[in-house]
This record gives C-alpha cells, sequence and structure tokens, in this order.
C-alpha cells in the first residue's frame, strides 16, 4: 500500500542534495539579488566602455593609444575604489558601502554622456571605476559573511554570474542603440552612457530591502569599533591575504591576457574573421555562464582546492589548444572552454578570499586589498603579451605566458588550506 511505500537506499540524500536551495533563508537570498544585481551592472558598465571605444575614438580624434589609456585609467579607479570602499564596508556596513557604489558609477557614468572632451571622459571613468571596484568588496563580503558555511560557495559563485550577464546585457543595449540610432557615432554613445544612472533607480528598493550582514553587525555590536589595518596582521590574515592575493593575481592575468588578445590573435595569426562575429562572442560567454553554474555545483561538495585545479587545468589545456590549433571548428569549441575555464575560476573568489581571512574585523579592506591589488597582473597581461606580438611566433610566445601563469595559479592553491566549511567570525 502507498501508506507503507518505503523509499529505495539514498532516495533521502539525493533529495536533500537536490534541495539545497530550501535550506537557503530569505534574507540570505534578499542579499544574493542585491550583491549579484549590483555586480551585473557594474559589470556592464565597465564592460560598456571597451564597446564605445571606435565612437569616442571618432568623437575625440583619439589615437589608438589615447583610447588604451582611457581603459587604463578606469582600471586604475578600479583598483583604488575596491581598496578604499573596502576600508569603507567596515566602518558603515556592507549593505550601504555596495549601495554607495553602485550611486558613485551610476552617477558618474551618466555624467559622461555629456562629456566635452576625451579628458573629461577619462576622469569621469576614473571617478565611475571607484564604485566599481567597491561593488565587488562589499557585495562579496556581504553574500560570504551572510550565507552559511555549508552553501557558501554556491552563493558566492551565484552572485558571480553577474559577470557574463552584465557583458551580454553591455552587448545587447549597445546593439539596440545602434540600430535604433544607425550607430553610435552621431551621438548614440551617449544615450548609453545616459543610460547609465538606471542602476541606482533600479537597486534602491532592493537595497532598503536587504539586511546587514550578521557578522559585521555582531561585531559592530559588541565592540562598537570598527577594523583597523593592525587587524590585517594577526591571527594569520597576513599570510592569508598575500595567498589570496597572489591567487587573484594570476587569475586576473590569465583572464585579461586571454580575453584582451584572443580576437586579435585569431584574425592575425589563425587568419580566422568569425570571431569578429556573433557566434565567437555566444560561444565565449555561453561557456562562462555553465562554467558558474557547475563550478557553483561542485565547489561545496568537492572543496575550494579541488575545484579551483579542475578549472584552472580546463583553461591552460584551452589556451594550449588556442595557441596550437588551426581548424576553425576547433577554435570555436576551444572559445566555450575558455570561457568555462578561465571566468569560471572567479566564481570562488568571495568565499575563498573571505575564508581565507575567516576572523577579522578589517575583512572589507582585506578582500579589497587582495582582490583589487591582484588586479595589477590584469593590467601587466595585455602589455607584455602586446609587447611580444611583433611576429606570430611572439603573439604565440605572449599568449603562452598564461600558460605559466596557470602552473604559477595552481602551485599558490597548493599550499592554500581547504577552506570548504570554515566558519566566518
Amino acid at each position: 500500500m502507498a501508506g507503507n511505500w518505503i523509499p529505495p537506499a539514498g532516495t533521502a540524500d539525493n533529495i536533500a542534495a537536490t534541495s539545497w536551495y530550501r535550506e537557503i533563508t530569505p534574507q540570505s537570498w534578499r542579499v544574493l539579488w542585491f550583491a549579484g544585481l549590483g555586480w551585473m551592472f557594474d559589470v556592464y558598465d565597465s564592460f560598456v566602455l571597451s564597446l564605445t571605444i571606435p565612437a569616442l575614438i571618432a568623437a575625440f580624434a583619439l589615437s589608438n593609444a589615447e583610447a588604451g589609456t582611457i581603459g587604463s585609467i578606469l582600471a586604475a579607479g578600479l583598483i583604488v575604489g575596491g581598496i578604499v570602499m573596502g576600508w569603507v564596508a567596515d566602518r558603515i556596513g556592507r549593505v550601504r558601502t555596495l549601495y554607495l557604489s553602485i550611486l558613485v558609477y551610476s552617477l558618474f557614468t551618466c555624467l559622461t554622456a555629456i562629456a566635452p572632451s576625451a579628458t573629461w571622459v577619462a576622469a569621469l571613468r576614473f571617478l565611475g571605476g571607484l564604485g566599481m571596484g567597491g561593488t565587488w568588496t562589499s557585495g562579496a563580503a556581504l553574500v560570504a559573511e551572510t550565507w552559511g558555511a555549508k552553501h557558501r560557495g554556491k552563493g558566492g559563485a551565484l552572485m558571480q554570474m553577474g559577470l557574463p550577464l552584465g557583458s551580454m546585457l553591455a552587448i545587447g543595449v549597445t546593439a539596440l542603440i545602434t540600430s535604433l540610432m544607425g550607430g553610435l557615432n552621431h551621438g548614440g554613445w551617449r544615450v548609453i552612457y545616459g543610460l547609465g544612472f538606471l542602476p541606482a533607480l533600479i537597486l534602491l528598493p532592493v537595497a532598503l530591502r536587504t539586511p546587514e550582514s550578521p557578522v559585521w553587525r555582531a561585531r559592530a555590536t559588541s565592540t562598537g569599533k570598527s577594523g583597523s589595518i593592525a587587524d590585517l596582521f594577526r591571527g594569520g590574515n597576513a599570510r592569508g591575504m598575500l595567498l589570496a592575493f597572489s591567487f587573484i593575481f594570476f587569475a586576473q592575468y590569465i583572464y585579461w591576457g586571454v580575453f584582451t588578445w584572443t580576437p586579435t590573435f585569431l584574425v592575425s595569426v589563425k587568419h580566422l574573421n568569425f570571431v569578429r562575429g556573433l557566434g565567437f562572442v555566444l560561444s565565449q560567454q555561453f561557456g562562462s555562464l555553465i562554467g558558474f553554474l557547475v563550478f557553483a555545483a561542485l565547489v561545496d561538495r568537492l572543496g575550494r582546492r579541488p575545484t579551483f585545479i579542475g578549472f584552472l587545468v580546463i583553461g591552460a589545456i584551452a589556451v594550449g589548444v588556442l595557441v596550437l590549433e588551426a581548424d576553425p571548428r576547433v577554435l570555436l569549441a576551444t572559445m566555450f572552454f575558455t570561457g568555462f575555464g578561465i571566468t569560471g575560476i572567479f566564481a570562488g573568489m568571495g568565499p575563498f578570499t573571505a575564508e581565507m581571512m575567516s576572523n577579522t574585523a578589517s575583512r572589507g579592506l582585506a578582500m579589497g586589498l587582495a582582490y583589487n591589488g591582484g588586479r595589477i597582473g590584469g593590467l601587466i597581461a595585455p602589455v607584455l603579451i602586446g609587447a611580444l606580438a611583433t611576429s606570430a611566433q611572439g603573439f604565440a610566445a605572449g599568449m603562452a605566458t598564461t600558460i605559466v601563469a596557470f602552473i604559477l595559479a595552481i602551485g599558490v592553491i597548493l599550499i592554500c588550506p581547504e577552506t570548504r566549511g570554515t566558519e566566518i567570525r
């Protein structure tokens, strides 16, 4: 009879495994929603610059080098903002700092629409970068401190899905404005930047409903003191921050080296024009989305170290194929695995960085220093590979430097402790 039916052995475990989301509190979901959307619009905002550079070159008669300088200035703003906003988050809380960061990048992106010169564009991109850098730092700390140890890896990975989603949103909005206005050169780029204030409006009601980090709130209530720089050097935090910085440095080198130069490499060395089409973009971004989902499914089961190492190995193989292979069909598939392996690594950055400094009142500052300091690797890679790309062989050698970075990143992870299940205080 149905009332006497006994489920097969293991069924309960399978149900529990597939229903993990039922264990997440509504407060944790609201935190993820806010941090994830803030990060998605952040990525959208930074990606818009690369899409509008041709229009900026035409509008202000810039050289390629001058246009590239604007990108470097934005990157500098990201680094400074990530560190400064981490310090602010330790003092006024994660939620308020996250919305402040969103407000900053929304405001200065909107003002870029009326920039009268390239100098103004660069200055406004730097100021907007202060908010963009702070969004990851405060949002990742908020998610890591709100989601319990059992599912923290999933929460961090789901937040990071804003990376491919924000890129896709930027591509979609740019394509729409281009279609409606017949291109970006006759004011279309200004419309795109003018839309930049929408995230601040859209996310204000979300921010008002988002609870503060219980870890930050407990520290603020019990001690009444904010974290200090001295906290970074107590209880093993300095070692954890140095290891996290080193890993992120190599990951950023890989990401910016591969994603900046792959289209040019495939055109100039592999003589393939398809990379300028939709197939290339979709293959890479789809790989990124799948990479985040797979990382989220594995990281709390297998642990941080094996999951990171698996994705690093996949990414390294993909780059190796990219350098050595010439078949267009193989290379198109390789684009999927570059997105899967390389971008997927970033799915675990938030929880990993927070857990490496699990007991400190200065976690926001520590995460800001580790993640945004690690962005220096992303500044070095495009310049170094570009300097080597004076011939086909030199270009291939430059791309191969990312494989060295993969190996070094694996080396760092091997000496890091496994942080799965770490309680954050």
